[in-house]
């Protein structure tokens, strides 16, 4: 079994590379960064899906939303490694990486049923906020056992 301070501080990790690739992402929406090496064929354009008509949420680019919750999830590990014992913060990060999930799922369907086109950056942070759950998931199940005990 893998001890939950390495788990947190691997959540830590890859949600630091989650921000960075929202960080790029957002980088090239707005005009500042290219993304000639993510375009691959019209099935694998990351143009189509950043730039696109729902690369934006009420004006709101959808890579800012990313930075926010990857952020915050960064933060609240980098707190939970100070405080192993908070039980709360890890429901609040478990929910938190849920809700990411989630908005990912329908990220993924507009791109799989709408779009009908891939972004490389939107899967490699689709996975990144999936393998983030499950490790939260994890370590809320380990805790709350204890708790009930």
């Amino acid at each position: 079994m893998v001890k939950k301070n390495k788990v947190i501080k691997i959540i830590a990790v890859v949600s630091l590379f989650g921000l960075l690739i929202s960080l790029y992402s957002w980088l090239h929406n707005q005009g500042f960064a290219q993304g000639e090496f993510c375009k691959l064929d019209d099935v694998f354009d990351c143009d189509v899906v950043n730039k696109g008509p729902f690369s934006k949420i009420m004006g709101i680019p959808v890579s800012l939303i990313g930075i926010l919750g990857y952020g915050f999830l960064f933060a609240g590990s980098i707190v939970k490694i100070k405080n192993m014992e908070d039980y709360q913060l890890t429901l609040f990060l478990l929910l938190a990486s849920i809700g990411g999930f989630t908005f990912s799922l329908y990220l993924t369907a507009l791109e799989a049923f709408v779009l009908k086109a891939w972004c490389l950056l939107c899967l490699t942070s689709q996975f990144i906020i999936f393998a983030t759950t499950v490790l939260l998931l994890r370590m809320f199940l380990e805790e709350h056992k204890k708790v009930e005990k």
